[in-house]
Protein backbone atom coordinates (compact mmCIF):
# COMPACT_ATOMS: atom_id res chain seq x y z
CA UNK A 1 0.00 0.00 0.00
CA UNK A 2 2.72 2.46 1.00
CA UNK A 3 4.74 1.58 -2.11
CA UNK A 4 1.80 2.44 -4.34
CA UNK A 5 1.20 5.67 -2.44
CA UNK A 6 4.88 6.67 -2.64
CA UNK A 7 4.92 5.82 -6.32
CA UNK A 8 1.83 7.97 -6.89
CA UNK A 9 3.38 10.89 -4.99
CA UNK A 10 6.57 10.51 -7.03
CA UNK A 11 4.63 10.50 -10.32
CA UNK A 12 2.56 13.53 -9.29
CA UNK A 13 5.68 15.40 -8.20
CA UNK A 14 7.50 14.53 -11.42
CA UNK A 15 4.50 15.52 -13.52
CA UNK A 16 4.19 18.84 -11.64
CA UNK A 17 7.87 19.67 -12.14
CA UNK A 18 7.58 18.73 -15.82
CA UNK A 19 4.48 20.91 -16.28
CA UNK A 20 6.10 23.84 -14.48
CA UNK A 21 9.21 23.47 -16.64
CA UNK A 22 7.18 23.43 -19.86
CA UNK A 23 5.20 26.52 -18.83
CA UNK A 24 8.36 28.37 -17.76
CA UNK A 25 10.07 27.41 -21.03
CA UNK A 26 7.16 28.59 -23.21
CA UNK A 27 6.17 31.73 -21.32
CA UNK A 28 9.85 32.57 -20.71
CA UNK A 29 9.16 35.50 -18.35
CA UNK A 30 12.81 36.64 -18.35
CA UNK A 31 13.22 36.35 -22.14
CA UNK A 32 16.04 33.80 -21.91
CA UNK A 33 15.01 31.00 -24.27
CA UNK A 34 13.28 33.12 -26.95
CA UNK A 35 11.65 30.07 -28.61
CA UNK A 36 8.06 31.30 -28.66
CA UNK A 37 6.47 34.74 -28.62
CA UNK A 38 2.82 35.49 -29.20
CA UNK A 39 0.47 38.38 -28.51
CA UNK A 40 -1.85 37.79 -25.54
CA UNK A 41 0.56 35.11 -24.31
CA UNK A 42 4.11 36.32 -23.67
CA UNK A 43 5.13 39.03 -26.15
CA UNK A 44 5.11 41.64 -23.38
CA UNK A 45 7.70 40.60 -20.78
CA UNK A 46 6.31 42.44 -17.78
CA UNK A 47 8.60 40.63 -15.31
CA UNK A 48 11.84 40.73 -17.28
CA UNK A 49 13.65 42.94 -14.75
CA UNK A 50 12.64 40.95 -11.65
CA UNK A 51 15.72 38.71 -11.64
CA UNK A 52 17.91 40.61 -14.09
CA UNK A 53 21.20 40.03 -12.28
CA UNK A 54 20.60 36.28 -12.53
CA UNK A 55 19.20 36.21 -16.04
CA UNK A 56 21.38 38.53 -18.13
CA UNK A 57 24.38 36.21 -18.51
CA UNK A 58 22.43 32.96 -19.23
CA UNK A 59 20.34 34.90 -21.76
CA UNK A 60 23.51 36.14 -23.46
CA UNK A 61 24.96 32.64 -23.58
CA UNK A 62 21.81 31.26 -25.21
CA UNK A 63 21.46 34.16 -27.64
CA UNK A 64 22.62 32.85 -31.03
CA UNK A 65 22.19 35.93 -33.23
CA UNK A 66 25.10 38.22 -33.99
CA UNK A 67 25.20 41.29 -31.72
CA UNK A 68 26.61 44.51 -33.20
CA UNK A 69 25.96 47.02 -30.42
CA UNK A 70 25.20 46.81 -26.70
CA UNK A 71 23.77 49.33 -24.24
CA UNK A 72 25.24 49.16 -20.72
CA UNK A 73 24.20 51.14 -17.66
CA UNK A 74 21.58 51.62 -14.99
CA UNK A 75 17.82 52.11 -15.31
CA UNK A 76 18.65 55.53 -16.76
CA UNK A 77 19.76 53.69 -19.90
CA UNK A 78 17.04 51.03 -19.69
CA UNK A 79 14.15 53.52 -19.51
CA UNK A 80 15.66 55.91 -22.02
CA UNK A 81 16.97 53.83 -24.94
CA UNK A 82 15.00 51.22 -26.86
CA UNK A 83 17.25 48.55 -28.42
CA UNK A 84 14.45 47.40 -30.75
CA UNK A 85 13.99 50.92 -32.11
CA UNK A 86 17.77 51.36 -32.41
CA UNK A 87 18.00 48.09 -34.34
CA UNK A 88 15.19 49.18 -36.64
CA UNK A 89 16.69 52.54 -37.63
CA UNK A 90 20.37 51.51 -37.64
CA UNK A 91 20.17 48.18 -39.44
CA UNK A 92 22.36 46.75 -36.67
CA UNK A 93 21.43 44.25 -33.96
CA UNK A 94 21.33 46.26 -30.74
CA UNK A 95 21.10 44.45 -27.38
CA UNK A 96 20.51 46.07 -23.99
CA UNK A 97 22.32 44.92 -20.83
CA UNK A 98 21.13 47.79 -18.65
CA UNK A 99 20.18 46.92 -15.07
CA UNK A 100 18.29 48.84 -12.41
CA UNK A 101 20.54 50.59 -9.84
CA UNK A 102 23.68 49.03 -11.30
CA UNK A 103 27.03 50.39 -10.19
CA UNK A 104 29.96 51.26 -12.45
CA UNK A 105 31.76 48.08 -11.46
CA UNK A 106 28.73 45.90 -12.22
CA UNK A 107 28.37 47.51 -15.62
CA UNK A 108 32.04 46.98 -16.42
CA UNK A 109 31.84 43.29 -15.49
CA UNK A 110 28.63 42.88 -17.49
CA UNK A 111 30.20 44.47 -20.58
CA UNK A 112 33.37 42.38 -20.25
CA UNK A 113 31.29 39.21 -20.02
CA UNK A 114 29.31 40.27 -23.09
CA UNK A 115 32.51 40.70 -25.10
CA UNK A 116 33.72 37.26 -24.03
CA UNK A 117 30.43 35.56 -24.92
CA UNK A 118 29.85 37.59 -28.11
CA UNK A 119 33.26 38.67 -29.45
CA UNK A 120 31.54 40.03 -32.58
CA UNK A 121 30.29 43.10 -30.62
CA UNK A 122 31.78 46.22 -32.19
CA UNK A 123 30.36 49.08 -30.15
CA UNK A 124 29.37 49.61 -26.51
CA UNK A 125 27.30 52.58 -25.39
CA UNK A 126 28.16 52.94 -21.70
CA UNK A 127 25.92 55.11 -19.50
CA UNK A 128 27.44 57.28 -16.76
CA UNK A 129 25.83 59.58 -14.22
CA UNK A 130 26.79 61.69 -11.23
CA UNK A 131 25.47 59.46 -8.44
CA UNK A 132 27.43 56.43 -9.70
CA UNK A 133 30.72 58.21 -8.95
CA UNK A 134 30.04 58.39 -5.22
CA UNK A 135 32.71 56.52 -3.26
CA UNK A 136 29.81 54.94 -1.33
CA UNK A 137 28.21 53.53 -4.43
CA UNK A 138 30.37 52.96 -7.49
CA UNK A 139 31.35 49.38 -6.57
CA UNK A 140 28.36 48.31 -4.46
CA UNK A 141 25.92 45.46 -5.11
CA UNK A 142 28.33 43.59 -7.37
CA UNK A 143 26.14 40.56 -7.97
CA UNK A 144 27.40 40.14 -11.53
CA UNK A 145 30.38 37.77 -11.59
CA UNK A 146 33.12 37.49 -14.17
CA UNK A 147 32.50 34.32 -16.15
CA UNK A 148 34.94 31.42 -16.45
CA UNK A 149 33.07 29.62 -19.21
CA UNK A 150 31.17 31.07 -22.17
CA UNK A 151 29.15 27.86 -22.49
CA UNK A 152 25.80 27.55 -20.72
CA UNK A 153 25.65 25.06 -17.85
CA UNK A 154 22.75 23.11 -16.35
CA UNK A 155 23.32 24.98 -13.10
CA UNK A 156 22.56 28.25 -14.90
CA UNK A 157 19.50 26.96 -16.75
CA UNK A 158 17.62 24.85 -14.19
CA UNK A 159 16.51 27.73 -11.92
CA UNK A 160 14.58 29.19 -14.85
CA UNK A 161 12.90 25.92 -15.73
CA UNK A 162 11.99 24.07 -12.53
CA UNK A 163 11.77 27.04 -10.18
CA UNK A 164 8.35 27.78 -8.70
CA UNK A 165 9.53 31.38 -8.28
CA UNK A 166 9.97 31.56 -12.07
CA UNK A 167 6.57 29.87 -12.41
CA UNK A 168 5.04 32.71 -10.40
CA UNK A 169 6.49 35.24 -12.87
CA UNK A 170 5.31 33.09 -15.80
CA UNK A 171 1.74 33.33 -14.54
CA UNK A 172 2.06 37.10 -14.01
CA UNK A 173 3.45 37.49 -17.54
CA UNK A 174 0.62 35.44 -19.00
CA UNK A 175 -2.01 37.40 -17.08
CA UNK A 176 -0.53 40.77 -18.10
CA UNK A 177 -0.47 39.75 -21.77
CA UNK A 178 -4.08 38.50 -21.66
CA UNK A 179 -5.22 41.77 -20.09
CA UNK A 180 -3.44 44.01 -22.58
CA UNK A 181 -5.95 46.25 -24.33
CA UNK A 182 -3.72 46.92 -27.31
CA UNK A 183 -1.12 44.93 -29.17
CA UNK A 184 2.45 45.40 -27.97
CA UNK A 185 4.68 47.46 -30.22
CA UNK A 186 8.27 46.75 -29.16
CA UNK A 187 9.49 49.53 -31.47
CA UNK A 188 7.24 52.16 -29.94
CA UNK A 189 8.74 55.33 -28.48
CA UNK A 190 5.46 57.09 -27.86
CA UNK A 191 4.65 58.49 -24.44
CA UNK A 192 1.53 57.85 -22.43
CA UNK A 193 0.14 60.59 -20.17
CA UNK A 194 2.10 60.74 -16.93
CA UNK A 195 -0.77 61.52 -14.57
CA UNK A 196 1.46 61.08 -11.50
CA UNK A 197 4.36 63.15 -12.80
CA UNK A 198 4.58 65.35 -9.71
CA UNK A 199 4.56 62.28 -7.47
CA UNK A 200 7.32 60.57 -9.46
CA UNK A 201 9.48 63.69 -9.43
CA UNK A 202 9.03 64.08 -5.69
CA UNK A 203 9.84 60.42 -5.02
CA UNK A 204 13.05 60.43 -7.08
CA UNK A 205 14.22 63.66 -5.48
CA UNK A 206 13.65 62.15 -2.03
CA UNK A 207 15.35 58.88 -2.97
CA UNK A 208 18.45 60.60 -4.32
CA UNK A 209 18.50 62.92 -1.31
CA UNK A 210 18.36 59.94 1.05
CA UNK A 211 20.42 57.30 -0.77
CA UNK A 212 22.98 59.12 -2.89
CA UNK A 213 23.50 62.81 -2.20
CA UNK A 214 23.29 63.08 1.59
CA UNK A 215 26.70 61.40 2.08
CA UNK A 216 28.13 61.85 -1.41
CA UNK A 217 31.91 61.83 -1.79
CA UNK A 218 33.17 62.18 -5.36
CA UNK A 219 35.34 59.24 -6.43
CA UNK A 220 37.27 60.06 -9.58
CA UNK A 221 39.39 56.90 -9.10
CA UNK A 222 36.53 55.05 -10.80
CA UNK A 223 37.67 56.69 -14.03
CA UNK A 224 40.77 54.47 -13.96
CA UNK A 225 38.55 51.39 -14.02
CA UNK A 226 36.64 52.80 -16.98
CA UNK A 227 39.91 53.42 -18.82
CA UNK A 228 41.02 49.84 -18.09
CA UNK A 229 37.73 48.57 -19.45
CA UNK A 230 38.08 50.77 -22.53
CA UNK A 231 41.48 49.20 -23.19
CA UNK A 232 40.04 45.71 -22.65
CA UNK A 233 37.27 46.44 -25.17
CA UNK A 234 39.67 47.89 -27.72
CA UNK A 235 41.79 44.75 -27.49
CA UNK A 236 38.62 42.80 -28.32
CA UNK A 237 37.96 45.01 -31.33
CA UNK A 238 35.12 47.02 -29.76
CA UNK A 239 34.69 50.77 -29.40
CA UNK A 240 33.37 52.19 -26.11
CA UNK A 241 31.18 55.29 -26.37
CA UNK A 242 30.52 56.95 -23.02
CA UNK A 243 27.21 58.74 -22.38
CA UNK A 244 26.46 61.10 -19.52
CA UNK A 245 22.81 60.18 -19.19
CA UNK A 246 19.93 62.69 -19.25
CA UNK A 247 18.66 64.21 -16.03
CA UNK A 248 16.00 66.84 -15.48
CA UNK A 249 17.19 70.16 -14.09
CA UNK A 250 15.31 69.33 -10.87
CA UNK A 251 17.98 66.68 -10.24
CA UNK A 252 20.69 69.32 -10.63
CA UNK A 253 18.81 71.54 -8.17
CA UNK A 254 18.80 68.60 -5.74
CA UNK A 255 22.57 68.33 -6.24
CA UNK A 256 22.91 72.06 -5.56
CA UNK A 257 20.90 71.78 -2.34
CA UNK A 258 23.49 69.26 -1.11
CA UNK A 259 26.36 71.65 -1.98
CA UNK A 260 27.62 69.28 -4.67
CA UNK A 261 27.41 71.53 -7.74
CA UNK A 262 31.19 72.04 -7.83
CA UNK A 263 31.71 68.26 -7.67
CA UNK A 264 29.16 67.79 -10.45
CA UNK A 265 30.97 70.10 -12.86
CA UNK A 266 34.39 68.91 -11.71
CA UNK A 267 33.43 65.33 -12.56
CA UNK A 268 32.36 66.35 -16.07
CA UNK A 269 35.67 68.12 -16.58
CA UNK A 270 37.65 65.17 -15.20
CA UNK A 271 35.86 62.75 -17.52
CA UNK A 272 36.72 64.88 -20.56
CA UNK A 273 40.37 64.91 -19.56
CA UNK A 274 40.40 61.13 -19.91
CA UNK A 275 37.98 60.34 -22.73
CA UNK A 276 35.38 61.93 -25.02
CA UNK A 277 31.75 61.50 -24.05
CA UNK A 278 28.27 62.60 -25.07
CA UNK A 279 26.62 64.84 -22.50
CA UNK A 280 22.86 64.30 -22.57
CA UNK A 281 22.33 66.31 -19.38
CA UNK A 282 23.09 69.66 -20.95
CA UNK A 283 20.70 72.38 -19.78
CA UNK A 284 18.31 72.86 -22.67
CA UNK A 285 14.65 72.77 -23.70
CA UNK A 286 14.49 69.04 -22.99
CA UNK A 287 15.59 68.86 -19.38
CA UNK A 288 13.93 72.12 -18.34
CA UNK A 289 10.54 70.80 -19.45
CA UNK A 290 7.91 71.92 -16.89
CA UNK A 291 6.53 69.10 -14.76
CA UNK A 292 3.06 68.18 -16.02
CA UNK A 293 0.88 65.20 -16.93
CA UNK A 294 1.85 65.29 -20.62
CA UNK A 295 5.64 65.52 -20.46
CA UNK A 296 7.45 64.37 -23.59
CA UNK A 297 11.00 64.03 -22.39
CA UNK A 298 11.07 62.96 -18.74
CA UNK A 299 9.18 60.48 -16.58
CA UNK A 300 10.78 61.80 -13.37
CA UNK A 301 13.81 63.79 -12.22
CA UNK A 302 16.38 61.20 -13.33
CA UNK A 303 14.70 59.05 -16.01
CA UNK A 304 14.22 60.30 -19.55
CA UNK A 305 11.46 58.81 -21.69
CA UNK A 306 11.78 56.57 -24.75
CA UNK A 307 10.65 59.58 -26.80
CA UNK A 308 13.74 61.48 -25.63
CA UNK A 309 15.78 58.35 -26.29
CA UNK A 310 14.47 58.19 -29.86
CA UNK A 311 15.77 61.70 -30.55
CA UNK A 312 19.22 60.64 -29.38
CA UNK A 313 19.09 57.35 -31.30
CA UNK A 314 18.10 59.20 -34.46
CA UNK A 315 21.08 61.49 -33.95
CA UNK A 316 23.41 58.50 -33.55
CA UNK A 317 22.12 56.37 -36.40
CA UNK A 318 20.30 58.64 -38.86
CA UNK A 319 21.05 62.37 -38.73
CA UNK A 320 22.63 64.63 -36.10
CA UNK A 321 20.29 66.73 -33.98
CA UNK A 322 20.60 69.00 -30.96
CA UNK A 323 20.32 66.24 -28.35
CA UNK A 324 23.95 65.21 -28.96
CA UNK A 325 26.84 67.22 -27.55
CA UNK A 326 30.28 65.64 -27.75
CA UNK A 327 32.55 66.75 -24.91
CA UNK A 328 36.33 66.44 -25.06
CA UNK A 329 39.38 67.99 -23.41
CA UNK A 330 39.48 70.82 -25.97
CA UNK A 331 35.94 72.13 -25.45
CA UNK A 332 35.06 71.07 -21.89
CA UNK A 333 36.09 74.23 -20.00
CA UNK A 334 34.18 76.56 -22.30
CA UNK A 335 31.21 74.18 -22.36
CA UNK A 336 30.98 73.91 -18.58
CA UNK A 337 31.27 77.66 -18.14
CA UNK A 338 28.23 78.09 -20.37
CA UNK A 339 26.40 75.32 -18.49
CA UNK A 340 27.03 77.00 -15.14
CA UNK A 341 25.74 80.31 -16.51
CA UNK A 342 22.59 78.63 -17.85
CA UNK A 343 22.03 76.92 -14.51
CA UNK A 344 22.48 80.14 -12.53
CA UNK A 345 20.05 81.94 -14.85
CA UNK A 346 17.50 79.17 -14.39
CA UNK A 347 17.85 79.41 -10.60
CA UNK A 348 17.18 83.14 -10.72
CA UNK A 349 14.22 82.83 -13.06
CA UNK A 350 12.46 79.89 -11.37
CA UNK A 351 12.39 80.46 -7.59
CA UNK A 352 9.17 78.46 -7.28
CA UNK A 353 10.91 75.33 -8.61
CA UNK A 354 13.75 75.79 -6.11
CA UNK A 355 11.27 76.08 -3.24
CA UNK A 356 9.45 72.96 -4.42
CA UNK A 357 12.67 70.89 -4.36
CA UNK A 358 13.59 72.27 -0.94
CA UNK A 359 10.18 71.28 0.37
CA UNK A 360 10.57 67.73 -0.95
CA UNK A 361 13.91 67.16 0.78
CA UNK A 362 13.06 68.75 4.12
Amino acid sequence: MYKKFNKLIFIITLATVFLVSIINFIIDPFDIFKVYKSERVNLFKSCISKQERMTKIPALKLYKDKIDIIFVGSSKIDWWLNPYYSSKISGKNVYSLAMSSSSIKENIIMAENALLIHPEIKKIYFGLDFFAFSSNYYDTAVDIKRINNIKISAEEILPFLISFDTFKYSLITLKDNILLKNNVDIYSVENTPNYRAMHYFEQTVKKYDRDYYSDYVLNTDAIEELLSFQEFAQNKGAQVVFLFTPAHIIDLINIKEHFLTDDYFRLKEKLAENFDYYDLSSINKYNTEPVSTDMKYFRDAVHATKYMGALFEQSLFVKNNDTVILINKENVKNYLKKEENKFNNYIQDHPQVIECVKEWIR
